[in-house]
């Protein structure tokens, strides 16, 4: 049977790893983690791989933003069982739908955006440093949150939180040609890390679709203009 089409709704995720990060390196070398999280296709692509931790995270991160675009167009995340989502090369397959990706190696960092309805490669991305002087986000917890409206604060859990907010926040005004001032980038209640964040203008629907991510010493966002 045919892979089905992907619904024309365009939403983005993206999902950042930093390879640096302790835990990582050698995690190809655990036949059990990479088991439960591979499809059996992929344990052979990371075995013969070069540099077998990268492979494996590479088609980590794919499935974290391949997943984080599913929840959006079904409305709320379904049980994410990483083997259900299969990467192959510029794809992710779910259910018979194909999610296109746009994967940078930059360094220790591995960055993949994923997309719907549309070709990834017209998604603004960025990664940084968490770690970064005169960015937005340079500062502690405190003053991070400081920056943010009360409704933005709400799901924050975490310096990097916060910091991938304000970067992401910065980066959408700047698309948009609009002050950062009438921007928030929000969630809905619920669960930690199953609240896709929402960009509003004006307290309204932003026309812009937006997607975020940290790890280790690393943030990252992703943008997609309605």
């Amino acid at each position: 049977m045919a892979a089905s089409v992907v619904t024309p709704t365009p939403a983005v995720g993206n999902d950042v790893v930093d390879l640096s990060e302790p835990g990582v390196r050698g995690k190809a070398g655990d036949g059990r983690f990479v088991r439960r999280v591979l499809h059996p296709s992929e344990v052979v692509a990371v075995t013969e791989a070069r540099d077998p931790d990268r492979a494996l995270f590479t088609s980590w991160a794919a499935k974290e933003a391949a997943f984080k675009v599913v929840s959006k167009l079904r409305g709320a995340p379904p049980v994410f069982a990483h083997r259900a989502f299969v990467h192959r090369g510029e794809t992710v397959e779910y259910e018979g739908t194909h999610y296109p990706l746009r994967i940078e190696a930059l360094g220790t960092t591995i960055h993949v955006v994923a997309t719907s309805g549309v070709d990834p490669a017209g998604a603004f991305a960025e990664r940084h440093p968490l770690t970064q002087p005169g960015s937005p986000w340079n500062g502690s917890l405190d003053q991070l949150i400081g920056g943010l409206t009360p409704r933005e604060a709400e799901p924050v859990h975490s310096l990097a939180s916060a910091a991938v907010r304000l970067g992401a926040r910065r980066a959408l005004a700047t698309l948009l040609e609009v002050e950062e001032s009438r921007l928030q980038i929000v969630c809905a209640p619920g669960m930690t890390g199953r609240r896709p964040p929402r960009a509003l203008l004006d307290g309204a629907p932003a026309p812009a679709d937006v997607s975020l991510s940290h790890h280790g010493g690393q943030i990252g966002w992703a943008i997609l203009l309605g």
